[in-house]
C-alpha cells in the first residue's frame, strides 16, 4: 500500500548522520562546554571543606558537554528531523541587547539598561505589540531589582549615578 505523496523524502536514506538537527545541537553544545570550561579552566576547583571558584563553571560546562555528546549520540542512532534554515533577525537582536546590557548597566544603571535591553531583544520576533513590549519590560525590570538589589544585595546600580537614591 503506498503512502502518501509526501513520504519519499522521508523515506530517503540521510547517511551516517539520521537526525541532522539534534547531531547539529549536539555539536553545538559540546562546543560551548568546551569554550566554558577552557574558560574556567585556571580558577580552583576546590577541596570538600572549601568550594572554589571553578566548581560551579567546571561543573555547569561537563554536564552541557554530556547532554551535547548523549544528543550527539541520538542524532546518529535515531530518525529525527532535517535541520531547517533561519534567519539572523533573531540572532543579532538577542546578542545585540546582551550586548547593550553588559556596556549600559554601569552607566545607566538596571532602571535604564533593563527595559532597553528588554525592548532590542524583543525586535527578534516580528509577532511582539509594543504594548507588550512595555508591560514586560516593566515588570521584569521590576522583578530584577527586587531580586539584584534588595533580596541578594548585590551592589548593582539602580539608577544612573547621581539621580536615585540607591
Amino acid at each position: 500500500m503506498a503512502g502518501p505523496p509526501d513520504s519519499t523524502a522521508d523515506s530517503a536514506p540521510r547517511g551516517f548522520v539520521r537526525s541532522p538537527l539534534d547531531f547539529a545541537g549536539g555539536v553545538f553544545l559540546v562546543a560551548i562546554a568546551a569554550l566554558g570550561f577552557w574558560g574556567a579552566f585556571t580558577l580552583p576547583f576546590g577541596h570538600m571543606n572549601s568550594i572554589g571558584s571553578g566548581l560551579l563553571p567546571k561543573s555547569v560546562a561537563v554536564l552541557v558537554g554530556v547532554f551535547g555528546f548523549a544528543l550527539v549520540l541520538q542524532g546518529l542512532l535515531m530518525k529525527g528531523d532535517l535541520l531547517e534554515s533561519w534567519g539572523i533577525r533573531g540572532i543579532v537582536f538577542v546578542l545585540g541587547a546582551v550586548l547593550i546590557f553588559a556596556f549600559t548597566i554601569r552607566t545607566l544603571g538596571l532602571s535604564m539598561a533593563g527595559p532597553l535591553t528588554v525592548i532590542v531583544a524583543s525586535l527578534a520576533d516580528r509577532d511582539t505589540r509594543p504594548i507588550e513590549i512595555v508591560i514586560f519590560a516593566i515588570v521584569i525590570t521590576s522583578v530584577s531589582i527586587g531580586i539584584f538589589k534588595f533580596l541578594l544585595r548585590l551592589p548593582m546600580p539602580i539608577f544612573p549615578p547621581g539621580y536615585g537614591p540607591f
